[in-house]
């Protein structure tokens, strides 16, 4: 009998160690606040924005490359389809010597940025964006379709917030990091496409 309660007692501790250890944060409380507004920044350093702009591609590919978990890898619709660390890294690195020049605020641009759900004793979180992708006009005032990814070429565009971009597609992006060594890194994205806002 002393043994059928030991197990129950150890049984119970381990259910309530579990269970605690997956609720550590709610949404909206302070915890989960201030990682929502750190996966945020993680968001736009993944992406080479803001604060993080580089005005060379190769450069972004570099820190990406280092950034990215090693399992890391994407998911988009058409042909690209799904995408290793590896193959990211090969492919950007071509699209960087044919289109070396980055102007500010060109590529993925991400907006509401929304903490979706924390794991495993909050080392595992995934949100969502809505992601507009932007290139630079050409001296006629169009999209400068010449200097970008072939994926970026669309017939529906519009010229953004500043005049100075057109944005030629958007998306809503799921994205999975993952916490290592105490630095949250890039482990999944997948975007799924979204009606053009304009």
């Amino acid at each position: 009998m002393t043994k059928v309660r030991v197990v129950v007692v150890v049984v119970l501790m381990a259910i309530s160690s579990l269970a605690s250890t997956q609720e550590t944060m709610k949404k909206g409380d302070k915890a989960w606040t201030e990682l929502e507004a750190t996966l945020r920044d993680a968001n736009l350093k993944w992406l080479c924005q803001g604060k993080y702009y580089k005005p060379k591609r190769q450069d972004c590919v570099d820190l990406r490359a280092k950034y990215w978990d090693e399992q890391f890898f994407e998911m988009n619709p058409g042909a690209s389809g799904t995408q290793t660390k590896a193959q990211m890294v090969e492919g950007q690195t071509a699209g960087a010597k044919t289109y070396p020049d980055v102007v500010r605020g060109e590529g993925p641009n991400p907006t509401e940025f929304t903490l979706m759900a924390v794991y495993n004793n909050g080392t595992f979180a995934m949100a969502v964006d809505h992601t507009s992708f932007k290139i630079r006009l050409n001296e006629q005032g169009q999209p400068d379709f010449e200097h970008v990814s072939p994926f970026n070429k669309t017939d529906h565009w519009y010229l953004d917030e500043t005049g100075k971009l057109a944005v030629v597609r958007e998306v809503t992006y799921a994205r999975v990091f993952v916490k290592k060594n105490g630095e949250w890194r890039p482990a999944v994205g997948a975007s799924s496409p979204r009606a053009p806002s304009k």
